[in-house]
């Protein structure tokens, strides 16, 4: 298949076919090897395969879905593969493949009422890293009731993946293998008195030599409810080991053991508690509050290396605490009148450090101890928040603040020392004047300062000011018919806290003005039309905010609109075509336009090869980029809730190009023509899924 590719990249005609061919082969290859994730075991069979290709822009992908759920007299199945195969188009038409394959499979039969014997794997396959993941376990599985489940297992397992080579090119494949073990636990013992309890957790050890791996996970909640009181606890812990294989330290380049294979073990455990309450105070007002704890460490080790090898392991350790303490009236989704305040507290600690310093030498010693600590952070928060909302008749009143402080500190190596204030706010209103019409009005702000307290960075200092304003208005003057019209108001302001002497400001602005349309017709037993669009006109420029004046340097404007019919059969077959435009204006400093260098007498001058000799030409200009063409799409039922959905569009662009300043004379015109003229390119873009429920 990929010479088949390959081939038809560096034809015209096999360009113009690819789409369909490759459309064709991605269903075939999807069949003969199938993607996923297991999925939980049920007691209904279950059949689906899935077949998609898609191709967009320069990327060529297909994927796959197989779930298959089967029972034959005690024994049961089930089969989950997820496949995705990517084809990229590179510079010069190469194309570069990545390829993964996803599989979860699992076999059983019960013995008895309460025990059963199954046996599971899992295969994991990655082309581009060369990687193939190999698990087979065997066990039995004890279930009491629906309280307790235990499931130990034994097996094998397997790994392929590049080691370290002894020269230029791809690295030698190692094939590591060994015993593993794992072992399922879940305990959902019935509520007990007010107390509610569940707990699962899984474990896996592989030993396949030289290398090591585990995964241990743990979760468990306990919910206590008396009367309207609720208060939740939850806990997760995971460790984690994972091996590779790694060339030893670019420091030893001079001894002579030069590619001597050592193994990188990452180990790392990650522990969350987290506490909520809920409970009511007087009538609709209710207190609630949130604490969470985490912690997580991680450090890695070099086994294996050679004697006189200079290698650094390496600590990782974060703590974090927040917590959040709110009071609220009102419903939070229904009800005429709500309102909520809130604060929230927060810490945070990151830590890196040096754990083999004794093998090292002083200097390599106090190099790496100062790249790690450089990012150690301390960190903290603190925030309020209140949102509410009012109906008062037709009216609709809402509003959503807050205000924070962060102060994130560092070490003095670390110029990332700084604090944050930031608040934001919005208000809306909305007004339904009848059953046709209604209309909202929304405010929001922001205010952002950020303060670096070293000196050397204190320059960045400033202050970001925005304020948008959106208008919009519904209209439905039948049951078939809706038309929304929005307005947009945007300003930003960037303000530098000072300008060291003999250096220009920097401040900035920024101001927007957009228009959207949304439309909607149904025809009486027929097609529904679909339509949309919107203007966009951006203005950049160098801000005076001592005279609140601007200077400008771009104005950005961007127009899209976009229409399509859509017509829905009996049979449930949805399909609908349309078409889409899209185009953009922007100023470019150094734009660049290619042109022919043409005789006196206006033909083409041409080399040896008989090839036009072409020049450029750069000057400050205007971009302009028009995207246009057609769109379509269906959505095909077929019969046992099978379905196939297709969407189209292709893509027309054409970027032109207008220069500013002075052009030669003599090829003024030429070059003129060449920029109006600009480049054209088409995109061709499909989406394709079939979906087969058995």
């Amino acid at each position: 298949m990929r010479a088949f590719l390959r081939a038809a990249f560096r034809t015209g005609a096999g360009r113009v076919v690819l789409a369909g061919a490759l459309a064709t082969l991605g269903v075939v290859q999807v069949r003969a090897q199938a993607p996923a994730q297991i999925a939980p075991q049920t007691g209904s069979e279950r059949q689906l395969i899935e077949t998609g290709f898609e191709r967009d822009i320069n990327r060529y992908r297909w994927t796959a879905k197989t779930l298959l759920s089967q029972h034959i007299g005690k024994w049961s199945a089930i089969l989950d593969n997820r496949f995705r195969s990517d084809a990229f188009v590179l510079f010069g038409d190469r194309l570069s493949f990545r390829d993964e394959n996803l599989l979860n499979w699992r076999i059983g039969r019960p013995l008895g009422t309460h025990w059963s014997v199954q046996a599971r794997g899992r295969s994991r396959w990655y082309t581009q890293s060369r990687v193939f993941s190999q698990e087979v376990y065997s066990g039995v599985r004890f279930q009491s009731g629906q309280n307790l489940r235990i499931e130990p297992a034994a097996g094998l397992a397997w790994d392929r993946r590049p080691g370290i080579g002894s020269g230029a090119g791809e690295p030698p494949l190692r094939m590591d293998i060994g015993p593993a073990y794992a072992l399922g636990v879940a305990w959902s013992p019935a509520p007990m008195s007010a107390y509610r309890i569940q707990v699962a957790g899984d474990a896996a050890y592989r030993f396949i030599d030289p290398r090591r791996g585990r995964a241990l996970r743990m979760e468990g909640n306990v919910i206590r409810s008396l009367e309207n009181l609720r208060i939740a606890t939850d806990v997760q812990y995971s460790n984690y080991r994972r091996d590779a294989y790694q060339a030893v330290s670019f420091l030893n380049r001079t001894t002579e053991d030069r590619v001597s294979e050592t193994v990188e073990a990452i180990a790392g455990d990650t522990l969350n508690i987290g506490m909520e309450i809920e409970a009511p105070i007087y009538r609709s007002i209710r207190l609630t509050g949130r604490m969470d704890a985490r912690t997580n460490n991680r450090r890695i080790r070099t086994l294996r290396a050679p004697e006189n090898a200079f290698f650094f392991d390496t600590a990782f350790n974060r703590r974090l605490v927040d917590s959040q303490i709110g009071i609220g009236y009102g419903e939070q989704d229904a009800g005429r009148f709500m309102v909520n305040i809130s604060a929230r507290v927060g810490a945070e600690v990151e830590r890196r450090r040096l754990t083999n310093r004794e093998d090292l030498p002083r200097t390599q010693v106090a190099q790496k101890a100062n790249l790690l600590q450089q990012a150690d952070y301390d960190q903290g928060l603190f925030a309020l928040h209140a949102r509410g909302r009012a109906g008062l008749g037709r009216l609709t009143l809402t509003f959503d603040g807050s205000s924070s402080i962060l102060r994130h500190d560092t070490p003095e190596a670390n110029l990332d020392d700084r604090d944050e204030l930031y608040h934001t706010g919005q208000m809306g209103a909305r007004i339904s004047i009848n059953r046709r019409l209604s209309t909202e009005m929304r405010l929001l702000g922001t205010w952002y300062h950020t303060v670096y307290l070293n000196a050397d960075r204190s320059v960045e200092n400033n202050i970001r000011r925005s304020l948008r304003l959106r208008p919009a208005f519904t209209w439905t003057p039948g049951s078939r018919t809706r038309l929304r019209m929005g307005t947009e108001i945007r300003a930003t302001y960037t303000v530098h806290d000072f300008v060291l002497p003999g250096r220009r400001a920097i401040d900035q602005s920024a101001r927007e003005l957009r228009y959207e349309l949304d439309g909607e017709h149904r025809f009486r037993r027929g097609p529904t039309i679909y339509a949309d669009g919107s203007f966009s006109d951006l203005r950049l420029g160098n801000l005076l905010w001592d005279h609140f004046a601007e200077i400008p340097f771009d104005t950005l404007r961007t127009y899209s609109a976009r229409v399509r019919l859509q017509v829905r059969t009996r049979q449930g077959i949805t399909a609908s075509i349309g078409a889409r435009l899209f185009i953009r204006s922007d100023f470019e400093p150094a734009a660049t336009v290619r042109y022919d260098i043409r005789n006196e007498d206006g033909t083409r001058q041409l080399d040896n090869t008989g090839k036009p000799i072409t020049a450029s030409i750069t000057r400050p200009g205007r971009t302009i980029i028009e995207q246009m063409g057609p769109i379509c799409s269906i959505s095909w039922p077929m019969p046992g809730r099978s379905v196939l959905r297709l969407n189209g569009w292709l893509n027309v662009q054409h970027i032109r190009r207008r220069l500013f300043g002075t052009l030669p004379e003599t090829r003024a015109d030429h070059i003129r023509q060449a920029a109006r003229f600009g480049n054209r390119k088409i995109i061709p873009n499909i989406s394709m899924v079939a979906s087969w429920r058995l």
